[in-house]
């Protein structure tokens, strides 16, 4: 595999983790954990951001770096 297709795996797993954690965690936190909207989305974008780093260090440690 080439280094761009690489990159455009990296970026894809990215933002599919970003996307289906803030979809999941943003509807619980405002719904069922009781946090208004605003709280809701900013918890959301957090818990992305925390799976976007979990799965880039996921992927540098398949590879071996």
């Amino acid at each position: 595999m080439s280094d761009s297709d690489e990159a455009a795996v990296s970026l894809a797993s990215s933002i599919g983790a970003l996307v289906v954690t803030f979809l999941l965690v943003t509807p619980v936190a405002g719904t069922l954990l009781g946090f208004n909207w605003t709280q809701a989305v900013l918890i959301g974008g957090f818990a992305g951001a925390v799976a976007v780093a979990s799965a880039r260090l996921t992927a540098r440690r398949i590879d071996g770096d």
